[in-house]
């Protein structure tokens, strides 16, 4: 008697002991350093400017050219106030992987100002949506892809109004954080995680796989939204 109560104290001191189950290593630290491979892919062609406008964030002066990267037409504006040349805009946007190019002409439809830049944005690197891609002059082109995150999951939305809803239940199922500044919410957790699939799709096929591995649920959403968010035509307004 006296043994089997030893054994059972014994046993209860190796479970209360043992180390809980390990969670599983953040999508971001398991793909940390790729967006140092982004390569320029391409050469971006100046068709018709520099063209004074006014900023559509605050009306300040700025100028914007019409350009073209390997077929795909899109505007750039650069606030006056800005640091940034045009020649170092073009080079952030050449390593933008080809997939991910359609959201240029997105952001360039009638009435928004394409990619633009600003001086300062209250403090954030970026804003982007369907309507506009506003970036300061530090952000680079990860900066880009995550933006681009949000303009093709938006334009996608606009017909496929559960996507986010989707998005919700392939994070539960997939058990794995994309990184800590898209844990707080679905639409952000989105938009890194198209980050990270745009820096393996550069890095080759294993890392490509690899992702789909550690993320299946959301990968197959997100393959769908970058299949088919180009094509969609802008919601009316």
């Amino acid at each position: 008697m006296i043994r089997s109560l030893l054994l059972l104290l014994v046993s209860g001191l190796v479970l209360a002991q043992a180390p809980a189950p390990a969670k599983p290593q953040r999508l971001s630290e398991a793909f940390r350093g790729l967006e140092k491979g982004l390569r320029r892919q391409g050469r971006v062609e100046v068709v018709s400017g520099p063209t004074p406008v006014k900023m559509l964030n605050d009306k300040s002066p700025g100028l914007t050219w019409q350009v073209r990267l390997e077929g795909v037409a899109f505007r750039v504006t650069i606030q006056d106030s800005s640091s940034l040349k045009l020649e170092q805009l073009l080079e952030r946007i050449e390593k933008i992987p080809a997939a991910y190019r359609a959201i240029l002409p997105i952001v360039s439809e009638s009435g928004k100002a394409g990619l633009a830049v600003y001086k300062n944005l209250g403090g954030a690197a970026a804003h982007g949506s369907q309507d506009y891609l506003n970036i300061v002059p530090g952000a680079d082109t990860s900066v880009l892809l995550h933006e681009g995150g949000h303009i093709l999951e938006q334009r996608y939305r606009s017909a496929n109004a559960d996507v986010l809803e989707r998005w919700k239940i392939a994070i539960e199922q997939d058990k794995v954080s994309v990184s800590g500044y898209g844990d707080h919410v679905a639409h952000e957790d989105l938009a890194e995680f198209a980050r990270l699939h745009a820096l393996c799709l550069q890095a080759g096929p294993a890392k490509l796989e690899d992702l789909r591995r550690r993320s299946p649920r959301r990968f197959e959403i997100w393959t769908a939204i970058l299949k088919t968010a180009p094509s969609l035509p802008a919601p009316r307004r």
